[in-house]
């Protein structure tokens, strides 16, 4: 009997072993020494511990999206991309203050990244960033990017390789979204969207959170920047027969 509950304490030990552990790597970021108008960086990003198979794929993704987001705000924004993140937050505060140098009246320039885990069971993991960037101009942009990991090697899952039939989803996707924004008619775009051959599309970013599948289009993605945001939840009943994880 002692032998056999060893057994399962070894068996429960080893499962526990393999799912993804996690800590959170904060940094906070401005100019030394200065007084007004200073830029800053707010960074809340996820790093894996183990396994090693899984946290060698997801570290490098994840700091691959840091160093983009910071890069992709720089004046310099074709920046060699084989950056470290430190590397990318040295960059972005020099060429601040490069320009502040020209134009000591612009504002302060603010960036935010902050990452959580939406979902996660025995087979896929979902993350969710939240970012905030203002680099001038009349307003900054809030955006979310959704992240899919496949739980056995740590690589990316493509939003059409979520399902077992992606064509299906697509319908239910755009039967919600016609009902949710009120229309009526074959036509997207006649309400203002800017949807390609005025053919209903999923947006960039798919996540889940919680019982629902998200589609979430970011600003200008299918329309002008007043129109702020637009976010499909669609109860994971209504799709679970077509998911792959």
């Amino acid at each position: 009997m002692r032998k056999l509950l060893l057994f399962f304490l070894l068996i429960f030990a080893v499962a526990c072993s393999d799912k993804p552990k996690f800590t959170e790597k904060i940094i906070e970021k401005s100019p030394e020494n200065c007084e007004e108008d200073c830029p800053s960086i707010n960074l809340n990003y996820l790093i894996c511990k183990r396994p090693n198979k899984f946290a060698e794929n997801f570290n490098r993704e994840i700091e691959s999206q840091v160093v983009n987001f910071l890069l992709s705000n720089q004046i310099d924004s074709l920046r060699n991309t084989d950056m470290t993140i430190d590397e990318s937050l040295e960059a972005f505060i020099k060429d601040y203050d490069n320009l502040h140098q020209y134009f000591p009246n612009i504002s302060a320039y603010e960036l935010i990244l902050n990452d959580s885990i939406s979902f996660q069971n025995e087979k896929m993991l979902s993350v969710v960033s939240n970012r905030y960037s203002y680099v001038g101009g009349a307003h900054g942009i809030a955006s979310k990017v959704f992240l899919n990991f496949d739980i056995s090697n740590g690589e990316l899952i493509e939003k059409e390789d979520l399902f077992t039939d992606f064509s299906q989803v697509l319908k239910v996707a755009e039967n919600h979204f016609k009902e949710e924004q009120n229309i009526l008619v074959d036509s997207l775009n006649e309400k203002g969207f800017w949807f390609e051959d005025d053919k209903f599309h999923f947006p960039e970013n798919v996540g889940i959170v919680g019982e629902h599948l998200i589609l979430y289009y970011n600003p200008y993605e299918i329309a002008p920047y007043a129109e702020g945001i637009f976010e499909l939840r669609i109860p994971i009943e209504e799709v679970k027969k077509y998911l792959k994880y």
